[in-house]
């Protein structure tokens, strides 16, 4: 457990380095190396899957993105004693709500769910399979019960997304004959999570120039039960109970 005492930046990177490294050795573990990812990547997965995964998923996009404004406004004491830490929050938020134009990244959300054979309000309006709802619960139990750097590593795994969304993009183009407009959620989100975009940084960044800036000046309250590392590895784990929840509920083997 990391106390919550001032330390070195060349501190704070090693250890913010090391919840990064094992972020990734999970989510290779639980998510790139699935069973689901497999067929997606083959081609095998049927359309029939992709389109509930989709669903399954919007629904957590709408609760994560809203969950953000909530963390804004429960963490605005802390952010506002470094104008900088609070812009680079604030620029998140903006890109997340406000690009391509208000309300934000949900219209390319539904725009890719269309091109997928899905209607907006299957897009919208999903009640979740039981597996696909853990991962979000789980980060709305951190914002609400964690410790303010329990939810910064809880988000960690931002940058696993970009690759994520840069292997689904790649999979719907060439083996399932999507074009790159048809895509754009994923475009978008591979750019937002991983790249400096229209002046905003990457979200990957964002979330790690936090949580480096928590450590160096000793903002670091783990809670018993959570904690740097575990938030940072579970939502791994439950991108993975969520993948093979779909397989499961079509019994696909």
């Amino acid at each position: 457990m990391v106390e919550g005492k001032p330390m070195s930046q060349q501190e704070a990177k090693r250890i913010v380095d090391g919840l990064y490294e094992k972020m990734h050795a999970r989510w290779k573990e639980r998510v790139t190396e699935s069973p689901f990812m497999r067929k997606l990547q083959e081609g095998s997965l049927p359309m029939e899957a992709i389109r509930l995964y989709y669903r399954n998923w919007a629904s957590f996009v709408l609760t994560i993105n809203t969950l953000g404004l909530a963390v804004y406004y429960k963490q605005v004491d802390f952010l506002k004693k470094d104008l900088k830490l609070m812009r680079m929050f604030a620029s998140k938020l903006v890109d997340e709500f406000g690009k391509p134009e208000p309300p934000g990244h949900i219209l390319i959300l539904v725009k890719t769910g269309q091109a997928l054979g899905l209607t907006e309000r299957e897009v919208l309006d999903t009640q979740q399979l039981p597996a696909a709802r853990a991962l979000g619960d789980f980060h709305k139990v951190v914002v609400w019960d964690g410790a303010l750097c329990d939810y910064w590593a809880s988000v960690v795994w931002e940058e696993a997304m970009g690759y994520f969304a840069q292997d689904w993009r790649e999979a719907l183009m060439k083996k399932y004959n999507l074009d790159l407009n048809q895509v754009v959620y994923y475009t978008t989100h591979y750019e937002a999570d991983l790249k400096e975009h229209e002046g905003t940084a990457s979200h990957a960044s964002i979330v790690r120039g936090v949580l480096e800036y928590m450590l160096e000046k000793g903002f670091v309250d783990e809670r018993i039960g959570y904690g740097l590392e575990y938030c940072a590895v579970t939502p791994c784990d439950l991108n993975g109970v969520m993948l093979q929840g779909v397989l499961d509920e079509l019994g696909i083997k």
